[in-house]
């Protein structure tokens, strides 16, 4: 059951009512950062997720149903949002890992000529990605390290890794993409 002054702040964001909700975001925005922090170490995910929150809040302000303290409440979702992030991060990683593979072994089967110039235009993408996130990949894909490796030789998490093969993917898929508009011109 929600407490008396947490009833009072539930229906003040039902009525639409922004004070109430920048007073909820200035008084909770930080301690759900802090809170996520023993989590994981990426701050860019922990804001993207607390905003997330807040966002979500506002946007479903009126669909609010709260059986706990808001106290509860907050850090129970920024948790939850913490999860789901890293659940989509897993699966996009996952997805993009098949791309990388699916665009080599295509790169592979086509004619020598093709496949030459295919694997320079790979060769040319990985050298673009920025350095840091070029040595984590290599490290991964080409001397078969797993995140756990990578991260204790880099000094760095596992979620940044990830981070750096989530970026690498998405530079790459960009940049083929780009290089194969070029090459139909």
């Amino acid at each position: 059951m929600a407490y008396k002054n947490d009833i009072f702040i539930i229906k003040s964001l039902k009525n639409g009512d922004r004070s109430t909700f920048e007073q909820l975001y200035s008084n909770y925005y930080q301690k759900l950062c802090t809170y996520l922090l023993n989590y994981t170490q990426d701050r860019t995910v922990i804001e993207d997720t607390v905003q997330d929150l807040f966002l979500s809040l506002w946007m479903k302000r009126n669909k609010i149903n709260i059986r706990t303290s808001l106290n509860a409440f907050l850090y129970k979702a920024a948790y939850n949002g913490l999860v789901d992030k890293h659940r989509n991060l897993k699966i996009k990683n996952e997805m993009l890992s098949s791309y990388y593979h699916t665009a080599i072994v295509q790169s592979l089967e086509v004619d020598s000529d093709t496949s030459k110039k295919r694997m320079e235009m790979l060769d040319a993408c990985l050298a673009s990605l920025p350095e840091r996130c070029r040595e984590i990949f290599h490290s991964g894909k080409i001397k078969g390290m797993s995140y756990k490796e990578i991260a204790k030789e880099y000094d760095i998490t596992i979620k940044t890794v990830e981070g750096h093969f989530s970026r690498a993917y998405r530079l790459l898929k960009e940049c083929m993409e780009v290089n194969k508009q070029r090459e139909k011109k």
